[in-house]
């Protein structure tokens, strides 16, 4: 990794971690609420939130995928790299 990169590499890892702690949140929770100041914690639809949460999961793993491509194009192909 050139030094020039180093703050696009560390945005990029915030980013990633940010997604990695997404997808851990989407696996530990198996429904999504909305908050408002008018109403209590709502639960949306925990049986199209079941449906969705495969999905939502492939895309946050995308996500991730990207990032990591980004990273390996700025020199960065490990965790250990990167710090």
């Amino acid at each position: 990794m050139k030094l020039a990169n180093f703050n696009a590499v560390a945005e990029l890892i915030k980013e990633r971690d940010y997604l990695q702690g997404l997808l851990v949140r989407i696996g530990a929770e198996l429904k999504i609420t909305l908050k408002s100041p008018m109403l209590s914690t709502q639960d949306v639809r925990p049986d199209l939130v079941a449906r969705m949460l495969p999905e939502m999961k492939a895309i946050v793993d995308q996500g991730i995928a990207v990032v990591d491509e980004k990273l390996a194009v700025l020199g960065v192909y490990s965790d250990k790299e990167a710090a």
